[in-house]
């Protein structure tokens, strides 16, 4: 089974895509906070893919996501936000974007696709 790190602060938006990962076999490690998510993303577990809410309680989702180019570069980034702003993030980042509200079996089965055909 592939895992994906989720940072979303908000329990049942993160409850509900843990389910619907699991439904199409992806493990989820899960991360409420930037700091928590970056020390996953500094620790050497294996990662398929990284999914980031950009409004974390500590920091912005771009810092994660910036973290994740640095530590794993070759892994996929999802980044979610209810916000219509752009990102302020380079446009060399290889980076999806999924608005918020977003449907969990949409995202979830984007990820499991993701993840699929990278080897």
């Amino acid at each position: 089974m592939s895992s994906v790190l989720l940072a979303e602060d908000e329990f049942l938006i993160r409850a509900v895509l843990v389910d619907a990962l699991g439904d199409v076999g992806v493990e989820c490690i899960e991360a409420a906070t930037g700091r928590e998510a970056i020390d996953v993303l500094q620790s050497d577990r294996p990662l398929g893919a990284v999914i980031v809410d950009i409004g974390l309680p500590d920091m912005s989702g771009e810092k994660v996501i910036e973290a994740a180019v640095q530590h794993r570069p070759d892994i996929p980034i999802i980044r979610c936000s209810g916000a219509s702003a752009p990102s302020a993030l380079s446009s060399n980042i290889k980076m999806h974007s999924f608005p918020k509200p977003y449907s969990a079996s949409e995202l979830s089965n984007f990820v499991a696709s993701l993840i699929r055909k990278d080897p």
